[in-house]
């Protein structure tokens, strides 16, 4: 007897073991289905009521704006939310503190506000204007949040990040803020990237105390201070491939810089302001370090292969206050050493410029001071190149290789190639080298051809479009014809002196008695106790559009399984009686 009962009270463990398991795995799946819903918000809908379908949705959930123009907007995004618009919706933000705003302590006006909870959220496809408002976007204090492929305009600061990390700032155009375009406050492992950032008051992007973040492929102009300021600490970050043009300054370094790089940047055409906060003489310069800069030893600021050229006063400038800085090999308004326009307090290196034979042209290519290619270089215009006495524009590519190519270059000859280089002063490369082996064809009529040509040719190469199209072209410039050919192995000797360190110091040295930037950060985020009154929002309700779920609807099959699963125990327990009967 004692026996039976244990087995019986064994199959009873199993069998309640194996419903639970049947609930748990379908609880599992309706979770899921949950947070899977879309939302249409349309513009009859208050902010109260999107705010309340914010509040009252699951984490993952996604909310579509359809409409053409939202008025009187301001959104606390508190979890998880996508946030998107196929239709190019502009949303002009409320230039009020909501009651949600201040439940949260925020005295901040704004458009989106994602706070520590929000942490995944995606904000994508608007149209975000704050002309009367404190910023468009907030993100405050959480990780993974996106903010891509918007326009935003207006705010004091445009877009402001704090105290957050991992924060991905992509393929927006940020203009037209009183201050900053985007201010980052202790911000970690972020990138910032493929923005066009212009006409915004203060600077562009506006760094204190960031750590391990990439801005990268951006083009910053037009603003009314410094293309990229940095104050406070900047540690571990890389700055590349940006191209900073026709701002006060390019690049203004007010920080203790540790393992940062910046590299293959184009500062270029910014220019000198009489009214500029840090003074005029601290005005027009590709790169400006401020008298807080501090870069020592091993971890000290690494500044290389970059194009500064055709600034107003200094390529690159340093504060009188500091000890003297050693740049790395960049390239300059001039390849002479003397007439650099890099001022006395910085030491540089100066990368060369070689002609080359390319596959149906001839090639411009940027080198070190040894001969060796840039491969990784950044994207400026030439002056006038002339082969055989044709002129000819030139734009340096990211590989290093400025392409001459044109169908009056006769393949396989010896071509006179004359380089002018310099704004203020010029200098002057003539070589001789052979042209490509291959006749160049426009990209018009090589079409045809290239689409026919098989992959497994050794002899033949198929033409590239430069895929520059990530950026902006800088200054105004656009890129030339540009087809990428093959480098030939064969490079002319170059018979000038390469760049060694040296002073390098103008002949235009202006005085540097000048503000030393100290008080140059704006304002920031501090809630200032905003004595608002409440949201101001109409008192008409209007329906809240019912969700539509976009996941596939999951099956009900948990009460299959358990009729199931008594039926098999019946049968075992029948069994086992019958068992017992015959016994």
């Amino acid at each position: 007897m004692n026996k039976k009962v244990v087995n019986l009270f064994l199959i009873f463990i199993i069998s309640l073991f194996l419903i639970s398991t049947a609930y748990a795995s379908d609880a599992s799946q309706v979770d899921d289905s949950q947070s899977n819903n879309e939302y249409e918000v349309t513009s009859d809908l208050s902010n109260e009521n999107i705010q309340s379908m914010f509040d009252n949705a699951n984490d993952g959930d996604t909310f579509k704006f359809t409409s053409e123009e939202y008025n009187n907007i301001s959104l606390v995004v508190d979890k998880k939310l996508n946030i998107i618009s196929e239709q190019k919706s502009v949303v002009n933000v409320y230039d009020q503190v909501t009651e949600k705003a201040k439940s949260l302590g925020i005295s901040k006006t704004f458009g989106f506000y994602f706070t520590s909870n929000s942490a995944g959220s995606i904000l994508s496809g608007i149209t975000i204007k704050a002309q009367n408002s404190d910023n468009a976007i907030i993100v405050d204090g959480t990780t993974d949040v996106t903010v891509k492929n918007n326009v935003i305009t207006g705010g004091i600061n445009s877009v402001l990040v704090k105290n957050s990390q991992k924060i991905n700032l992509s393929n927006n155009k940020i203009s037209q803020a009183s201050e900053n375009g985007v201010q980052l406050q202790n911000v970690k492992e972020s990138e910032i990237s493929k923005n066009t950032i212009w006409r915004n008051g203060r600077s562009g992007i506006e760094t204190f105390n960031l750590y391990n973040c990439s801005i990268l492929r951006n083009e910053i102009h037009h603003n009314g201070f410094n293309g990229i300021s940095m104050y406070g600490i900047s540690s571990g970050n890389s700055i590349k491939h940006n191209t900073i043009h026709n701002n006060t300054n390019g690049i203004f370094v007010n920080a203790e810089s540790t393992n940062d790089v910046m590299i293959a940047n184009t500062l270029s055409h910014n220019r000198r302001d009489p009214n500029c906060e840090l003074g005029p003489d601290e005005s027009g310069n590709g790169l400006l370090f401020g008298d807080q800069f501090r870069s020592k030893g091993k971890t000290k600021l690494l500044v290389k292969d970059n194009a500064l050229v055709h600034n107003e006063q200094f390529q690159a400038k340093n504060n009188p206050a500091n000890e003297v800085f050693s740049l790395d090999q960049n390239w300059f308004d001039s390849t002479d050493n003397e007439d650099t326009f890099v001022c006395p307090m910085l030491f540089a290196k100066i990368l060369k410029l070689d002609a080359i034979t390319i596959q149906n042209g001839i090639g411009i290519q940027l080198q070190d001071e040894n001969g060796n290619p840039i491969t990784d270089a950044p994207a400026f215009d030439l002056g006038d190149v002339e082969v055989n006495g044709n002129k000819y524009t030139a734009r340096m590519d990211e590989d290093g290789i400025a392409r001459i190519q044109s169908e009056d270059i006769e393949p396989n000859t010896e071509q006179n190639v004359k380089i002018t280089v310099g704004d203020r002063i010029q200098n002057v490369i003539e070589r001789t080298v052979s042209s490509g082996s291959e006749k160049y064809v426009k990209p018009s009529q090589a079409s045809e051809n290239q689409n026919s040509q098989g992959e497994g040719s050794s002899s033949q190469h198929s033409q590239e479009q430069n895929t520059n199209g990530d950026d902006v072209g800088g200054s105004g410039n656009g890129h030339g014809n540009v087809v990428n050919g093959t480098s030939s192995s064969s490079h002319i000797s170059n018979g000038e002196n390469s760049g060694k360190y040296g002073t390098n110091s103008s002949d235009v040295i202006s005085s540097d008695s000048s503000d030393s930037g100290n008080n140059a950060m704006s304002r920031g985020d501090v809630n200032a106790g905003s004595s608002s009154e409440g949201s101001g929002e109409g008192s008409k309700s209007y329906e809240v559009v019912p969700e539509t779920p976009i996941s596939k609807e999951v099956d009900n099959t948990s009460g299959v399984v358990i009729l199931s699963i008594l039926a098999l125990l019946g049968c075992i327990i029948y069994g086992y009686r019958r068992k017992n009967k015959f016994e």
